[in-house]
């Protein structure tokens, strides 16, 4: 990793006043007198950007919103007898004088788009009406549309938006648009020199949100099947219908708009594919693995020292940092970043073992059913995460999310779970090939996100009729019992194995991860390794006691050979059974147990386990 950066001062606002949790709204935290953490001089890096339009992609609850409130009260001419200035006094951007001139001095368009994740188009085309609706009569100057041209070139159209009842599709995709316009005649009607008016900017939260709901929902209702590509869920799908419209609104709104300044675009993801952003004067994506706006969103280590500092509890900053640091952002200069709606949910009801916060925020539909589809080398690459196995992952990473065309390659899944938060990158490089991916060093971040993990991989073996099987099949591996074991495993495989691939060109690599993910569950009592050195090899999986008098456990996968037919019974038995033994001796011949010598294990079982697609054998002793 580079050298960290040195980051702006910290300034914590209203420290012992009550935690914003839940709070979106940037004039209310003031107001009220809330303790929160000062990000204000995103202005003046948002002002000083080079790009027209700017897209921050960031998990979710990870400040979006409140930066994108906060920068609507700073750039915004206020209505009349407001005094949006004094909600910047003491901030760190007030300390800026270049940046100062620029408060209160645009028109600006704001709009917040997650409401609309709703699980029907109707209701989500209905919802994005209302608040595109809601937006326009914000603005006192919407009803004073007889100015300039605007009249004769699109008075019909903004009678039915101001109506909204009356208005098309059509009139709603070029809404925006309008509102720029209008919004920059009045501004600017005192002006009779256009080079220099001042023109609307626009800020657009959760941009993205209605299209993962389109996408989650459509394929709840088998529009848009697991990675099926482009044979489903077409225009007329709610999935189709919802890019076309989002693509046709941001892009009359933003694509050669002369009425416009400048906007600011925030969501989870930067959505690829579908051509939302085609045509765009080359807008600035600045995403989890770019350093521009690195320490605006999120909390930095100084902040969470300083905040935790200030009310009394800098003893609790380690099981902080535990549990909700750990995302590194950026690449060349990267800044470790905590997750903000987990700080401030903690220190709003302190207690000495943190509690999972953000995980429990929303619904994980997506991300649970992409790992539930995710390729065996993803699954078992995770699981050896989990493990602490491994400690870390390179994968490349696109810089686009395909939802429309995933195949469930690890590629795609880890750079959706890098995006999202679910994955951070301690490391970036690009591949040495001209115009290669970058390569991330992908691990999770902390023990909150570990623990959705930990749910998740239960939920994969908790469904009926599993739910009593896994329980009784590690009761009888660690009991010994080998040939209860293999009961039981036999029986789970039969039950629930079509739940997994075993398929691929290493269908060995599925059961590893199958089998790995069946014992996490002893994660508090073992350590689970997999492919580690052992002895003179190494061995596919040990589940290794992190207390004395417990037994150690060798686990040793293979695929057993394909066999000349099902007219010779007896030697189709045959064939998984030697692989088995075969399995069972690899253990002994290269003293995998030598592993164990310091552990003061009650015994160690080394266990031998041959896969031919559902059927499977077993061979298990006591090694030491």
């Amino acid at each position: 990793m580079t050298d960290t950066p040195k980051q702006p001062p910290a300034r914590i606002v209203n420290p012992q006043g009550s935690m914003p949790r839940g709070i979106d709204d940037f004039a209310k935290v003031v107001t009220q007198q809330r303790c929160f953490v000062d990000k204000s001089r995103l202005a003046r890096d948002v002002l000083n950007c080079d790009d027209d339009i700017i897209l921050v992609t960031r998990p979710r609850r990870f400040g979006k919103t409140m930066n994108q409130g906060m920068l609507r009260y700073f750039l915004e001419t206020p209505p009349e007898a407001t005094n949006t200035r004094a909600l910047f006094d003491g901030l760190l951007v007030k300390e800026d004088a270049a940046t100062m001139e620029h408060q209160g001095k645009y028109p600006v368009i704001s709009l917040t788009l997650k409401s609309a994740k709703l699980p029907t188009w109707e209701e989500a085309y209905g919802e994005l009406c209302r608040l595109i609706h809601e937006e326009i009569q914000r603005h006192p100057q919407a009803s004073d549309w007889r100015i300039g041209e605007f009249e004769r070139m699109h008075g019909d159209e903004w009678s039915r938006l101001l109506s909204r009842a009356e208005a098309t599709r059509a009139d709603w995709r070029h809404s925006l648009e309008l509102l720029c316009k209008l919004l920059a005649l009045h501004h600017n009607k005192d002006n009779p020199n256009q080079l220099t008016w001042t023109y609307p900017i626009v800020l657009i939260d959760e941009y993205d949100a209605p299209i993962h709901a389109a996408y989650t929902n459509s394929r709840a209702d088998n529009e848009v099947p697991a990675f099926a590509g482009m044979t489903k869920g077409g225009k007329d799908s709610y999935y189709g219908r919802m890019i076309g419209f989002i693509r046709l609104l941001l892009g009359n709104a933003l694509k050669g708009n002369r009425y416009l300044h400048k906007a600011v675009l925030t969501g989870i993801l930067r959505v690829a594919k579908e051509d939302i952003f085609s045509g765009l004067s080359n807008p600035g994506v600045y995403g989890v693995l770019e350093d521009r706006f690195a320490s605006s969103f999120g909390f930095t280590e100084g902040e969470v020292t300083e905040l935790l500092t200030r009310r009394g509890l800098k003893d609790r900053l380690d099981a902080v940092r535990d549990w909700y640091d750990g995302y590194c952002i950026g690449a060349d200069n990267p800044v470790t970043i905590y997750n903000p709606w987990s700080v401030v949910s903690y220190l709003a009801n302190p207690t000495k073992i943190p509690r999972l916060y953000w995980v429990n925020t929303s619904d994980n539909a997506l991300v649970h059913t992409l790992l539930r589809c995710a390729d065996a080398d993803m699954k078992a690459e995770l699981l050896q995460l989990l493990s602490g196995d491994a400690d870390y992952i390179a994968r490349p990473i696109l810089d686009e999310a395909p939802l429309r065309s995933l195949t469930g390659a690890a590629r795609e899944l880890w750079s959706l779970l890098l995006a999202s938060g679910y994955a951070t990158a301690d490391k970036t490089e690009r591949d040495i090939k001209e115009g290669g991916p970058n390569i991330a060093s992908l691990r999770v971040p902390n023990m909150e996100v570990k623990c959705l993990y930990k749910e998740l991989i239960e939920r994969w073996f908790a469904q009926q009729p599993r739910a009593g099987q896994t329980t009784g099949m590690v009761k009888a591996l660690l009991a010994g019992n080998g040939e209860l074991f293999a009961q039981r495993l036999q029986a789970f495989v039969h039950a629930s194995m079509s739940y997994f691939s075993t398929g691929g060109e290493d269908p060995e690599r599925v059961y590893q991860a199958f089998v790995l993910g069946l014992l996490v569950q002893l994660e508090q009592d073992y350590r689970l390794c997999s492919e580690r050195e052992a002895g003179g090899g190494r061995a596919d999986v040990l589940l290794i006691p992190k207390q004395l008098d417990k037994p150690g456990i060798i686990l040793e996968l293979k695929m057993a050979e394909e066999f000349v037919g099902r007219q010779n019974q007896a030697v189709i038995e045959q064939g998984p059974q030697q692989t088995a033994q075969d399995a069972l001796q690899q253990i002994k011949d290269k003293h995998y147990a030598a592993i164990f010598a310091d552990k003061q294990c009650s015994f160690v079982l080394a266990v031998g386990i041959a896969f031919w697609k559902k059927e499977l054998a077993t061979a298990h002793e006591r090694v030491a």
